[in-house]
C-alpha cells in the first residue's frame, strides 16, 4: 500500500552565537494512507496556519517523536481541530500537553513503522516509511547532523544518541527534526 509523505512544515533551528538554541520549531510531517492520516509531531508555532494546511487532509492520529515543546506545542490546537488519537513513548508522555496512548498501542498503517531511537531523550521514537524514508525527530535534528554524522548536541544519553543516529542514517532519506530532508 503506498504512503504519501507530505512535509507540512520543515521546521527550523536558530542557534545563539555560543551554540545554544535561540528559537526552534519542529518538522511536521503527514503520512497519508488508505487506512489513516498519521501526523508526526505538531510543532509549536503558528497553530492556525498549521491547522489550515492540514484541513484538506484531516488527521486521524499523531505520533510525537518526543516531548520537547518545539515538537508538541501545537497539540491542543490539533486536538481541537481534528480530535485525533495521540501516541507517545511512555517516557515522554508526561511532557506532552494532551492525553496520549502508549505508542506501542498504535496499529500503524501498512508500510509505516515506529522505531525506537532513544538518546536525545529517553523515549524518543522515529517513524519509518518502508525501508526508504524515516521521520527522525531529534534523533537527527538538522541536515548538518546527517551530513556530519554527529548526534544531537543535547542528549540525555550520548551513546544511545549515537546508536540511534546510525539507525536513522541507514535509511536512504531522512526528514530531520529541524530542516529539509536529506539523503545521507
Amino acid at each position: 500500500m503506498p504512503v504519501e509523505v507530505v512535509v507540512v512544515r520543515p521546521g527550523y533551528l536558530e542557534r545563539t552565537a555560543s551554540g545554544g538554541v535561540r528559537r526552534a520549531d519542529s518538522a511536521v510531517v503527514l503520512l497519508i494512507t488508505d487506512e489513516m492520516n498519521l501526523l508526526v509531531d505538531v510543532g509549536c508555532e503558528k497553530p492556525r496556519q498549521l491547522v489550515r494546511r492540514l484541513e484538506p487532509y484531516g488527521v486521524d492520529a499523531v505520533v510525537f517523536t518526543h516531548g520537547h515543546h518545539d515538537h508538541v506545542g501545537n497539540a491542543e490546537e490539533i486536538r481541537e481541530a481534528f480530535d485525533p488519537d495521540f501516541y507517545a513513548h511512555p517516557e515522554e508522555a508526561g511532557s506532552v500537553p494532551v492525553d496520549v496512548d502508549d505508542v506501542d498501542e498504535l496499529d500503524p498503517p501498512e508500510g509505516v513503522e515506529v522505531v525506537e531511537t532513544p538518546g536525545h531523550t529517553p523515549g524518543h521514537v522515529s517513524v519509518a516509511v518502508g525501508d526508504h524514508l524515516i521521520v527522525a525527530g531529534d534523533a537527527c535534528p538538522t541536515p548538518d547532523n546527517a551530513v556530519e554524522r554527529t548526534p544531537p548536541a543535547i542528549a540525555w544519553d550520548r551513546e544511545r544518541a549515537e546508536k540511534s543516529l546510525e539507525v536513522v542514517l541507514s535509511y536512504p532519506t531522512v526528514i530531520p527534526g529541524h530542516g529539509v530532508h536529506v539523503r545521507p
